[in-house]
């Protein structure tokens, strides 16, 4: 690390976790802050000044109100909160994980609080430097409830890594980067448009300029995924 981590902000919904992972955090001589779901950690944040903000949050990617996606995507649009780091924790990451701005790892959820521990003080203890912020604001992700209910059934780790893939392609529209892989694809048409796919999952994004943000407007499931199989 750069600099030695001081502050956490740990967010996350069941209190058994918050508890476990405040334990072996502040045995690491860190010192911790609570939230209990995504909205009252950007409630918290947003009535602090930058020098009393955590060096990383801990942040759980399931939980009621806000989430850890919808607070990431908050995080990474708001120019007062860019700067902080995000340890993402899940029990469904896949470990092939694409990069997103500010993410410094991503730490799995096993099925007990107990058996947390030592995966988190090696987190804790080779955390890498923050990575650079990028040099452009990146766009906002907006998922309208009615066109986004299919991704709500599909299983953990794939919905985690179709989130992702949406996250960074909100990234990569703001820059001057091809988008052109096997997972993005500029669609042509008025209003501009792109096309994630991931897995089976085919999500077109709306790109509105104006407003920097990318609209979900259609999203297609395989036939084995339509059917659960």
């Amino acid at each position: 690390m750069s600099r030695p981590l001081q502050h956490l902000l740990l967010v996350e919904d069941e209190p058994a976790w918050r508890e476990r992972l405040d334990v072996v955090a502040r045995a690491e001589g860190v010192k911790v802050s609570h939230a209990a779901d995504g909205q009252e950690a950007l409630e918290w944040l947003c009535t602090r000044p930058r020098a009393s903000h955590p060096d990383l949050i801990l942040l759980d990617l399931l939980m009621p109100r806000m989430d850890g996606w919808e607070l990431y995507g908050q995080l990474r649009t708001n120019a007062r909160l860019r700067h902080l780091g995000v340890l993402m924790f899940s029990g469904a990451l896949s470990g092939q994980e694409p990069p997103l701005d500010g993410v410094v790892g991503y730490l799995r959820k096993p099925h007990t609080p107990e058996a947390v521990d030592g995966a988190l003080r090696a987190q804790l203890r080779g955390l890498p430097a923050l990575p650079e912020r990028a040099a452009t604001e990146p766009y906002a992700l907006h998922l309208p409830e009615d066109v986004c209910l299919p991704l709500r059934t599909l299983p953990g780790p794939l919905g985690h890594a179709v989130r992702l893939h949406l996250l960074r392609a909100a990234e990569l529209v703001g820059t001057e980067l091809p988008l052109a892989s096997t997972w993005l694809m500029a669609l042509p048409g008025t209003p501009p448009s792109l096309l994630v796919t991931v897995d089976g999952v085919q999500v077109e994004l709306e790109v509105d300029d104006t407003q920097r943000r990318l609209i979900v407007h259609d999203v297609t499931l395989s036939p084995h995924l339509r059917h659960g199989t």
